[in-house]
């Protein structure tokens, strides 16, 4: 069943989409708690002199937070049955914002340093102890996986008859936003921080990874930006407002999606790059003054 404009938009007038939001009693509480969760153990491993990353990374795990809810009880979930364009918009805040950001938290190096010393070693020790697990972990975390499980998910999920299942059904919708947030996740862990440390990837294996998945989103939206046929029927059913037609809002996700992924790809890839000759810069110019 395809929702109507005014029960998508809660009543709201598309001119002030602004004003479009609504409270989810579970995904409150979750989001809650994490926030609550991490912020106690921070404080726990603080007062107890263990180390805990910068005041930058707690905001920037808060701030994912925020975009969490933003993306998933704000305007962009509001109108993305009625609009492609706002629906992208929706994908792009959790799988570019929202995700990186909580890894950029360091969520399980805080909970491990809040535990009590025995406690956190017990749970590393988890995967010692169990070959199969820790088996299972390295081939999750190994670079060609995380490309299939991100990629794949992506372009699954922007298939004509999986995408317009979701707009459809609230449940496949749900489906689709933990598949496309949870991938997400483990793309920017295995980047950023992943947890055990011998997990991490080398800069070439990490600049290939980021590359490829790039050139592959790339692709996708690419075809759908330049399509002359419609790919989504079902945003033809419902009034598109602002003026778009059904064909027009499709470009403009896709172009949305287009330019706004691959400039964001491109400077995660420059920094990656960059980031090895920043660290050793300063040694280096201080031994020429030495």
């Amino acid at each position: 069943m395809v929702i109507p404009l005014l029960h998508v938009a809660s009543g709201a007038n598309p001119d002030e989409w602004y004003l479009a939001w609504h409270a989810d009693p579970l995904l409150t509480l979750l989001l809650g708690g994490s926030a609550a969760g991490y912020l106690l153990a921070y404080r726990a491993a603080a007062l107890a002199g263990r180390r805990v990353p910068p005041r930058w990374q707690v905001l920037a795990y808060l701030g994912g937070l925020v975009s969490l809810a933003v993306a998933l009880m704000g305007p962009p979930d509001h109108f993305n049955g009625v609009l492609f364009s706002v629906h992208m918009v929706q994908h792009l805040i959790l799988m570019l914002v929202a995700a990186p950001l909580l890894v950029l938290g360091r969520p399980v190096q805080v909970l491990l340093r809040g535990l009590r010393p025995h406690h956190s070693r017990a749970l590393m020790g988890i995967t010692a102890r169990h070959p199969g697990l820790r088996g299972l972990l390295g081939m999750v975390v190994h670079p060609m996986t995380v490309f299939l499980l991100y990629n794949g998910s992506f372009l699954f999920w922007h298939l004509p008859g999986p995408y317009q299942a979701a707009v459809r059904d609230e449940l496949i919708h749900d489906l689709e936003h933990v598949a496309f947030f949870g991938t997400a996740l483990l793309f920017w862990w295995v980047l950023i921080d992943p947890v055990p440390r011998h997990y991490r990837l080398s800069t070439t294996a990490a600049a290939l990874l980021l590359f490829a998945t790039w050139m592959a989103g790339d692709l996708i939206c690419a075809t759908i930006t330049l399509s002359r046929n419609l790919i989504y029927p079902v945003y033809a059913e419902t009034e598109t407002p602002w003026g778009l037609t059904p064909l027009g809002d499709q470009r403009l996700g896709g172009a949305i999606m287009w330019a706004s992924a691959g400039l964001y790809y491109a400077v995660v890839l420059i920094g990656l790059l960059a980031a090895p000759y920043l660290r050793t810069r300063p040694a280096n110019h201080a031994g020429q003054h030495a």
